[in-house]
């Protein structure tokens, strides 16, 4: 059964621990980090997960790709899987600690970049004259980031110069300072303000937004990829392991599309960002 949450909590900025489980039997456990802007999404995915195999348990971390890197770096982090906010992470763990891997980064979803407002109606995209506005750092290389600084393009530089981007930590922040903040309109992920649980999306009612098109207004993919990490895992474990990331890429897709993420495809690359 799907647990549909249409108000995003604000769990991009603590660590969060959750244990899911069947009552009935507790196993066999496998522990995944996941990205914040995706937690609520994967938290349904591993309740379906869950309920069409009782036997297991899944324990999801839901903390910054960052704070996860430093923690596999470091070892001894005791995470099976890592679902990030982008190939940046996995990938650049692949090409330096190839070791700390269980395998090769795989992308898991697609985001789109959207404008979002519940005051200023944006819905035919950003207004000539720019107010303060929330967006993922793109110094750090967040694609939402990167995506609008493409969006934006020298406006962008003007808009910096004037103190204008309220920055911050991902795709969840940006969209909670809108939410809750008061801050007029941001720069987010259209997984975070839309739900398509009978097929058809579903925005708040009274907010605004603005979807942006990739390829054509922004370039750089805002592509969720997750890789398998090495960890002492018993037989038992392995099996759950791959048995939730085949489940990730075949039922749980359906489930992520109702938090309005798209599917990869086959072509999906997972190129660092430029």
């Amino acid at each position: 059964m799907l647990l549909k949450v249409h108000k995003h909590f604000a769990i991009a900025t603590a660590a969060l621990a959750i244990a899911l489980s069947c009552p009935s039997a507790r196993a066999t456990n496998i522990r995944v980090a996941v990205t914040p802007t995706a937690a609520n999404a994967i938290a349904d995915v591993v309740s379906d997960f869950i309920l069409a195999n009782p036997t297991y348990t899944v324990t999801l971390i839901s903390q910054s790709d960052s704070i996860s890197n430093d923690a596999i770096v470091a070892g001894g982090s005791g995470y099976d899987l890592l679902l990030a906010q982008s190939a940046l992470v996995p990938v650049v763990l692949k090409l330096r600690y190839p070791s700390l891997l269980a395998g090769d980064p795989f992308p898991y979803a697609v985001d789109t970049l959207v404008l979002y407002s519940t005051t200023v109606d944006i819905s035919n995209g950003a207004p000539l004259t720019l107010a303060p506005f929330a967006v993922p750092d793109p110094s750090t290389l967040d694609p939402y980031g990167l995506a609008t600084v493409e969006v934006l393009r020298l406006r962008y530089l003007a808009a910096s110069r004037k103190g204008l981007p309220i920055l911050t930590s991902d795709s969840g922040s940006s969209y909670a300072s809108v939410e809750y903040l008061g801050t007029t309109y941001g720069f987010t992920g259209k997984s975070q303000i839309c739900t398509a649980v009978t097929g058809v999306e579903e925005f708040e009612p009274g907010s605004f937004h603005h979807e942006y098109v990739f390829a054509r207004d922004y370039f750089t993919p805002i592509v969720l990829a997750g890789v398998k990490l090495a960890n002492t895992r018993d037989a038992t474990q392995e099996t759950e392991l791959i048995d939730f990331v085949n489940f990730l890429a075949a039922a749980g897709g359906t489930t992520l599309q109702q938090h309005c993420y798209k599917l990869p495809g086959a072509a999906t690359s997972l190129a660092l960002p430029k």
